[in-house]
């Protein structure tokens, strides 16, 4: 009885916590309802395009690039779940590093390693989009994975490699279908499409196998879906850490309809921050995005306030302000949206404020509750836009 007595109070307690929250949100976007955080570079032509595919609830794809603020998929779920209908996953990683998530895909696994291409140890690996690798330690290495959307059936395209040019992967659905992977040619990306029913039991059949991700979409190939290319860690450069070959092959798998690019916060904290560089290697990636996207429309998203703790306390980075400057400068020069996260933090009582009401942890990064608060805040002033 004491059980029940006490798992009701926290239910309660949760309620309510959770009830004061949505309060909180609900009350800083009232009052800043009237400051736009979003500057507007895009065609009438485009923006007329993208609220046409909106309606039309037929197909239509947005991806996210970025770092942090990104890979864990709390300010990613919120545009999707409130934006989209929908009825696809688009881009997966093969297993999620630390710390990152995707909220429409549950994984576990064994017998893996993941290479990430943040690791400035990794830069002679062959890496495709994305930037993440699972390898089989040993043979018999397996991967769980599992949709969370009520639809389980999909077309599932699998980038994977292998030292050997012979079978490197079976893979099981829950139908009882089986299917194995054989690469091309030794040790290059190959691509497999196969009719699978989640969950799926994917097992090494070559010790140093490798998986590059998944393209997860519909049969009728109407894909309504967000997905999040995003590493922890991320600055404006990673993309070139790719294999440029294959990332464009695989940027031609799916088209997307908006692309959203978050970076900034990892170029503001380092020691030497080169402006000229910074937006030499972003303007590069929005014109290679755009090149197998035509018609996109891409939004750059501003950090939130950049801190650095020195000493006891945190500051805001030197560099903070230069990298806000010049993805203006980009967007201008881009014909792109900016959505600026610092704008709207200093507009809805600053950093201290959202510290204080528990939207935002003292380093760079934003509570959950302070990441879906970005988000709406995103989507009513993108929604301005639109109509």
């Amino acid at each position: 009885m004491n059980k029940i007595v006490s798992s009701f109070l926290l239910f309660i307690l949760y309620s309510t916590l959770n009830a004061n929250t949505n309060e909180l949100i609900d009350s800083v976007l009232s009052q800043t309802k009237n400051q736009s955080a979003i500057t507007n570079y895009v065609s009438k032509k485009d923006i007329k395009n993208f609220q046409r595919k909106l309606k039309s609830h037929q197909n239509i794809g947005i991806r996210v690039y970025g770092d942090s603020h990104m890979a864990a998929d709390f300010f990613p779920r919120v545009i999707r779940n409130y934006l989209l209908k929908q009825n696809a996953i688009g881009f997966a990683y093969p297993l999620q590093p630390k710390y990152q998530q995707n909220s429409n895909l549950k994984y576990s696994s064994k017998g893996y390693e993941i290479l990430n291409s943040k690791n400035p140890t990794n830069t002679q690996i062959n890496f495709p989009l994305g930037g993440v690798i699972a390898k089989a330690k040993h043979k018999g290495a397996s991967i769980t994975l599992d949709s969370t959307l009520g639809k389980k059936n999909f077309i599932i395209t699998f980038v994977f490699k292998a030292p050997q040019n012979t079978n490197a992967f079976s893979i099981k659905d829950s139908q009882g279908k089986n299917y194995q992977l054989r690469p091309h040619s030794a040790n290059k990306w190959t691509y497999k499409e196969l009719d699978l029913t989640f969950p799926l039991q994917i097992s090494a059949l070559q010790k140093n196998a490798e998986l590059g991700g998944y393209f997860i979409t519909n049969k009728e190939n109407k894909n309504i879906y967000l997905d999040t290319v995003a590493i922890n860690g991320a600055k404006s450069d990673l993309w070139l850490s790719w294999n440029q070959k294959v990332l464009k092959q695989e940027l031609n798998i799916l088209k997307n309809d908006l692309i959203i690019l978050a970076y900034g916060s990892n170029d503001a904290l380092f020691t030497t921050f080169n402006q000229k560089e910074f937006k030499n290697y972003l303007t590069k990636w929005i014109k290679l995005l755009k090149e197998h996207n035509k018609n996109t429309i891409i939004m750059l998203i501003s950090p939130p306030t950049v801190v650095q703790k020195q000493g006891k306390y945190y500051q805001e980075a030197p560099y903070f302000q230069s990298v806000r400057t010049t993805l203006y400068e980009i967007a201008k020069e881009e014909k792109t949206l900016l959505f600026d996260m610092h704008k709207f933090m200093q507009e809805s009582g600053k950093k201290k404020y959202w510290i204080e009401k528990k939207l935002s942890l003292e380093d760079v990064h934003l509570s959950i509750k302070g990441y879906e608060l970005m988000a709406k805040k995103m989507l009513e002033d993108f929604e301005k836009i639109l109509h």
